[in-house]
């Protein structure tokens, strides 16, 4: 199993989410998801790729700013006013790149960086 599979399966884990939350996060059919998180296929396509990316940037800063992951897990699920009140768990399993992208940069703002 490739490293950002084994990534994609700890992160799971680590937020609290199950094998089909995995479908809106990486923007594949649930077939897919299913083989790929059992190591039957490759992860394959650019955009999954890039997701796995912005998720282990995500999930880094977010270590590196809480150091404790039931506190980033209550931070992921909570309404943050600079996101029009929305929770960055809710903009993730949307599915949509934006909204990817759009949690990504608030963690890095709200790290500092």
């Amino acid at each position: 199993m490739s490293g950002p599979i084994q990534f994609l399966k700890k992160l799971l884990e680590t937020w609290h989410l199950t094998d089909a939350d995995a479908v809106p996060l990486l923007g594949l059919d649930a077939s897919d998801v299913t083989a790929l998180l059992q190591g039957q296929i490759p992860l394959k396509g650019r955009d999954a790729e890039d997701r796995i990316v912005y998720l282990y940037l995500i999930r880094k800063t977010l270590f590196a700013l809480f150091q404790d992951p039931e506190v980033e897990n209550e931070w992921l699920r909570e309404q943050h006013e600079m996101l029009g009140g929305q929770k960055p768990m809710d903009l993730l399993l949307e599915g949509g790149m934006e909204n990817l992208l759009l949690v990504k940069e608030y963690v890095e703002a709200a790290a500092g960086r």
